[in-house]
């Protein structure tokens, strides 16, 4: 009885358990992988009720509630990542970053069993229970001194708006309450343990939620002036969006076809100019060694012509008898059968 008694108890706390309120700060993998779930102060809530179809509407009631940020550091530390969006990485355009909504009582176990299932991407079909943001946001990212040796960089995230269009009209809210949180990380450099580490690198020491503060090096993004390309009107912007459509339009079908016909072309080509200047490759050793004797002969009869017009220049004029023409003999005398008559 006593034994029963204890498994009750047990089976009882183990459900306490798991239906305790998700912590503001989750760690996913230590040092690389952090889940913030921030309360989002004033904010609607939005939900749907799918009782009659997924295709309802959404609607706001109120409720507290809270926005899931999923930060992440991957192991060469190339950037710094919120819900997969990577700040940081060496490109100068600030990235697109949404957020899903859950409520503030949102579970542990219920924190676990979305992130088992990869629902933690913001989308309004993750099935969190709440609807999800497009942010606007300031960022900063500074060295900050410590008692180690190593470099320490101080990393802060501020949510200033949200954007949602699953709701008619789309919503607009701006996060200006005095009590509303923002996001603190502090990375610090990891030791190089083998040549095969790269270096720098950090792994996150600390991950936190706290008062909001004004922000040293931050930069700004505002998510209806910016897009993929940057922020609209701007020079960058332009030069961006004009790249990208035109690598988007010359790997369109019709240049596609164009380019195949046009290899086809400079195909053809080639194997023609191949047949014009490569058929002396393919003649056989006979017809070289003729095409030789042709050339050679007629050099040698060049040369021949052009010493007899020599010799009969040095001859000044001086007339030749047939005898000499035919014979090439330079006698004075006449030539009478065999005998030679002065």
């Amino acid at each position: 009885m006593r034994a029963v008694s204890l498994l009750t108890g047990t089976l009882c706390l183990l459900r306490a358990t798991s239906a305790e309120v998700a912590p503001e700060v989750t760690v996913v993998e230590e040092g690389y992988n952090y889940i913030a779930k921030l309360p989002c102060a004033g904010c609607p809530f939005l939900f749907q009720d799918t009782s009659e179809g997924l295709n309802e509407p959404w609607s706001e009631r109120v409720d507290d509630n809270a926005l899931l940020l999923n930060i992440s550091l991957p192991y060469d530390s190339a950037f710094l990542a919120i819900n997969n969006a990577p700040l940081y990485s060496g490109n100068r355009i600030l990235p697109l970053v949404y957020a899903n909504q859950v409520v503030q009582d949102f579970s542990a176990d219920q924190l676990s069993t979305a992130l088992d299932a990869g629902q933690l991407e913001a989308s309004h079909e993750s099935n969190l229970g709440g609807g999800f943001f497009g942010l606007s946001y300031r960022h900063s990212l500074r060295h900050v001194e410590t008692s180690q040796t190593l470099e320490a960089l101080l990393f802060q995230f501020d949510i200033v708006e949200l954007h949602s269009d699953l709701t008619n009209p789309a919503l607009r809210f701006n996060l200006d309450d005095p009590a509303q949180k923002m996001l603190e990380v502090l990375l610090i450099q990891r030791p190089v343990l083998s040549a095969g580490d790269p270096s720098p690198s950090f792994e996150i020491l600390s991950a936190k939620l706290v008062p909001r503060m004004s922000l040293s090096y931050e930069r700004t993004m505002h998510f209806l002036t910016w897009d993929t390309h940057g922020e609209k009107g701007t020079t960058s912007h332009a030069v961006s969006y004009g790249t990208s459509s035109l690598i988007g339009f010359l790997s369109s079908s019709f240049w596609a076809l164009l380019g195949f016909v046009m290899a086809v072309i400079v195909v053809s080509i080639v194997v023609l100019l191949m047949c014009i200047f490569g058929w002396e490759f393919w003649k056989d050793d006979y017809e070289k060694a003729q095409h030789g004797k042709r050339r050679k002969s007629s050099v040698k009869s060049v040369r021949a012509d052009v010493e007899t017009g020599a010799s009969i220049g040095k001859m000044k004029g001086r007339f030749k008898s047939a005898e000499e023409l035919g014979l090439g003999l330079a006698s004075r005398g006449q030539i009478v059968g065999m005998g030679k008559s002065d």
